[in-house]
């Protein structure tokens, strides 16, 4: 018994001198700052665009770059074909100025006389993602015929929201005021659902929010087949594809 405690006390005096042999290089590591401390991997992991992360999981889009196509030609009774068509090279538009402005940002100098031209390259970046994200978001929650709001969906309506019908009226009037877009996001901060207009597509949105309903308000969505923007929202609100919209709510939701 005295011999296992004796070793034992010997393995504890072992490690404590070695403790302390290495605290002078862990403190002056860290005296240096922390490229000195982390030195053994101080290379920025590469990114992936893995494609079963986030909200467009599985489907073509933001990660990695090549454009989604249109779910259909046109939704008789809401979106004719050549509306569609209008809507689609928006997107594509916006698509291609993204892949420019992050191709030119791969080669713009970062110095200070050339912060002008990096500035608008970043501006550009921002908005020009936006739109395709927006975009992407609009094209897959449409549906060609009425679908009715899942039980899920209802629950979770009521609980955030009130009423569909609410909804729907507010929803309404956040599209009536947006200058390009409205859209019903998931706040997972305050865990609650919020209608919000906005303007253009580098506007302020709900920060870390993520979207469940989106509808493209600009004139181009809908001056095509409509006389006014009212007419296309109260359509498009026949036209959510609700089925879309839960499984976004559930993969974002904190339960």
């Amino acid at each position: 018994m005295k011999r296992a405690l004796a070793n034992s006390q010997q393995a504890v005096d072992h490690t404590r001198r070695a403790i302390l042999r290495l605290a002078p290089l862990v403190v002056g590591s860290l005296a240096f700052g922390p490229s000195m401390a982390l030195s053994a991997d101080t290379s920025t992991p590469k990114e992936t665009g893995l494609s079963f992360e986030g909200l467009l999981k599985g489907k073509p889009g933001f990660q990695p770059r090549t454009p989604a196509s249109l779910p259909t030609t046109e939704f008789p009774g809401f979106l004719s074909k050549q509306q569609l068509e209008r809507n689609y090279a928006a997107y594509r538009d916006a698509f291609a100025k993204l892949l420019a402005a992050e191709s030119a940002l791969a080669n713009v100098s970062r110095d200070a006389t050339h912060a002008k031209e990096y500035a608008a390259l970043r501006i550009k970046q921002l908005n020009s993602a936006n739109s395709v994200l927006l975009y992407e978001f609009y094209f897959r929650n449409l549906a060609a015929a009425s679908v009715k709001p899942s039980r899920y969906v209802l629950s979770n309506m009521t609980e955030h929201m009130g009423t569909l019908d609410s909804w729907r009226e507010d929803f309404t009037a956040c599209a009536r005021v947006a200058q390009s877009w409205t859209v019903l996001v998931y706040d997972p901060y305050d865990d609650r659902w919020h209608n919000v207009p906005l303007s253009e597509s580098d506007a302020g949105g709900w920060i870390g929010s993520n979207p469940l309903v989106v509808c493209d308000v600009s004139n181009a969505a809908w001056s095509t087949d409509y006389k006014v923007r009212e007419q296309y929202v109260t359509r498009f609100l026949d036209h959510i594809d609700w089925s879309v919209v839960a499984s976004r709510y559930q993969a974002v939701d904190r339960h």
